[in-house]
Order: C-alpha cells, then structure tokens, then sequence
C-alpha cells in the first residue's frame, strides 16, 4: 500500500520546482506512476498532469507504490532500476539528476501517518 497519493506526490513536485531551479537541468521528463502521466518541465519549473505537446528528453515508468518508497528513503532511486521497478527511457544523466526533484518533493509532502 502507498504511503501517499499520485496527487500528493505531484502537487508536492510542483511546489518544490522553486528551490530547485539552477540546480534541475532544463529539460523535460515525462513520467507515468499506475498508468497516470505527468509532464515535470524543468525549463519553465511546472509540473503537468498529462504528457505535454513537447517530446520528453526523458521517460520514467513506475508505480505509486515504488514512488512512495523514495519519497519515504526506503529504496533508492539505483535500487528502484536495478530491480526493474523503475522503468527509464532516454538521458541517463538526466535521471541521474532525478534525485535533485525527488529530495526536494520530500521536503512539500505531508507527513506521513504511521
């Protein structure tokens, strides 16, 4: 079960494109969590539900299930791919910055209930 909802975690990204701006590359991702898109843009520092007109310099693919699991520290974003639970297309090093969006989306979430 996840510890939060896609509309959570993506509402928290959006907040959190602010303190990031100059350290996100600008590029933009396109990802899918349980089949929902989202286009995170790092050019213009918004987050979208949907794919956006623009073609993704990256495409990730997971689950709410296994987002949860590296908003919360409980798995790594190398764990994650290594175990095929995250699905990455295009710039490696893009994803490498994946990292940078996923500590500060950390910071905007909800404190989770235990």
């Amino acid at each position: 079960m996840s510890t939060f909802t896609i509309q959570q975690v993506f509402l928290a990204m959006e907040e959190a494109m602010p303190s990031i701006k100059g350290k996100f590359p600008p590029k933009v991702i396109l990802m899918t969590v349980d089949g929902q898109s989202f286009c995170i843009d790092g050019r213009e520092g918004s987050v979208s539900e949907g794919e956006g007109s623009v073609k993704g310099d990256l495409t990730v693919t997971t689950t709410l299930e296994t987002l949860s699991k590296l908003l919360t520290k409980k798995l790594t974003p190398q764990q994650a791919f290594m175990k095929g639970l995250l699905k990455i297309k295009g710039n490696m090093g893009l994803a490498m910055k994946l990292t940078i969006l996923i500590n500060a989306t950390r910071t905007k979430l909800p404190t989770p209930k235990l």
